[in-house]
């Protein structure tokens, strides 16, 4: 992996391929192996596949992280790579620092997809998943890890590698992030996006309700995935990539 210098530490990265950049953003914990499905996207893009500080092979460069501060990162990267303007894909929490991103430096996001995202958490049951998983970071980490590298696939080879990669993450960094995630709400600023938005969901996620909360507030387009809850990225990676290729090869403009 590469890596560039960031406040005293160091962001590690991912990169491959040409063409439109294309910075995916992992949720919480998780680091870019959650996106190993999306590497053949790099026969069309400029992928590049962060580990946010605190999280995989980058250590902690703030002891207090918010969403805000993870998407100055992803500036700092881009300004690192020479890259003026990327599309940005956000997973799940993710998805909130890639709307902050495109919210902060409008000028930069050439595009904006989110997968199984959300502007804020609203439902109670949305609320008490990010406090159940609060507190199993912090108190059953042991069993948190293999349960969401179960829930993301099937392959035991793979499953062992998010395990693996999960292990990297500061406990204490993922525990903040989900509470971040928790509070933060980008609802009211929705009408300020300027990238071309594309809202990608499971048929059988909960969060899909979000497209009705989206486009309440602001053009785009939708994707829902038959046959797949909240898993896009690894469990319907076929069929994900290429919503993302014909979404940006129609609407990112570098």
């Amino acid at each position: 992996m590469a890596s560039f210098e960031y406040r005293g530490g160091r962001i590690f990265y991912e990169e491959m391929g040409s063409g439109i950049p294309l910075v995916f953003i992992h949720p919480p914990g998780m680091g870019s192996a959650v996106f190993e499905c999306q590497k053949p996207l790099s026969g069309w893009f400029r992928v590049i596949l962060p580990d946010l500080s605190g999280h995989g092979r980058s250590p902690v460069c703030q002891t207090n992280i918010s969403i805000g501060r993870y998407a100055n990162e992803i500036a700092a990267l881009l300004d690192s790579l020479k890259i003026e303007r990327a599309a940005v894909l956000g997973y799940s929490a993710g998805g909130l620092i890639a709307q902050e991103f495109a919210l902060t430096y409008p000028e930069r996001a050439a595009a904006l997809i989110l997968a199984s995202g959300y502007p804020e958490v609203q439902s109670a049951a949305f609320k008490y998943e990010h406090l159940a998983g609060m507190y199993m970071i912090k108190h059953h980490p042991d069993i948190l890890i293999p349960l969401l590298a179960a829930s993301h696939t099937r392959d035991h080879a793979y499953r062992a590698r998010l395990a693996e990669h999960m292990e990297l993450a500061d406990k204490q960094i993922w525990f903040q992030f989900y509470g971040q995630s928790l509070h933060y709400s980008c609802t009211d600023r929705l009408k300020e996006l300027k990238a071309p938005l594309l809202l990608m969901y499971g048929s059988r996620d909960f969060a899909n309700q979000h497209i009705r909360s989206y486009k309440k507030h602001i053009d785009c387009q939708s994707a829902v995935i038959k046959k797949v809850a909240h898993q896009l990225p690894t469990k319907k990676w076929q069929a994900f990539n290429q919503v993302i290729l014909g979404f940006l090869f129609s609407e990112a403009k570098i």
